[in-house]
């Protein structure tokens, strides 16, 4: 029985972590009729840690809730159902930037919640600052080019 194995590699570098794609082809005969059958596995896969996509993913559902509870306070939306949950959660989330800023009154019933926008910006500037200590910590550290 003879087995013969190709391995094809595909490789992205952004930078700071690579990410890519590797193909492993085998082939054998099979040892009564001598046919040659192959079997493919392809697998992707990431550099960057788990615990940093995570992150991501949890900055990225803090700022869906509060750019919903922005746009639902300048728009004048009513506190019930889905919006009362979003004014809920958004409020929780911006609670700790509010007072900073005003709130706005743009027209009657509609208001312009700077301390969401503080909130957003403040949120993401944390939250690449603990990916890149994630990152650090696990040695995906950006290479330089020589």
């Amino acid at each position: 029985m003879t087995e013969m194995q190709v391995q094809d590699r595909v490789v992205s570098n952004d930078g700071q972590s690579e990410s890519g794609m590797t193909r492993v082809t085998r082939t054998t005969a099979d040892p009564v009729t001598g046919l040659a059958t192959q079997q493919t596995s392809t697998f992707a896969w990431s550099g960057r840690p788990l615990v940093g996509r995570m992150v991501e993913l949890a900055i990225g559902i803090v700022a869906v809730f509060l750019a919903f509870d922005f746009i639902f306070h300048a728009a004048g939306a009513a506190d019930v159902g889905f919006g009362a949950f979003i004014f809920t959660v958004g409020t929780a989330l911006a609670a700790p930037f509010a007072g900073i800023f005003k709130v706005t009154y743009a027209t009657s019933g509609t208001l312009i919640v700077w301390a969401d926008v503080l909130a957003m910006v403040v949120y993401a500037i944390a939250a690449v600052i603990v990916v890149k200590l994630i990152a650090m910590g696990s040695g995906q550290r950006a290479r330089r080019g020589a």
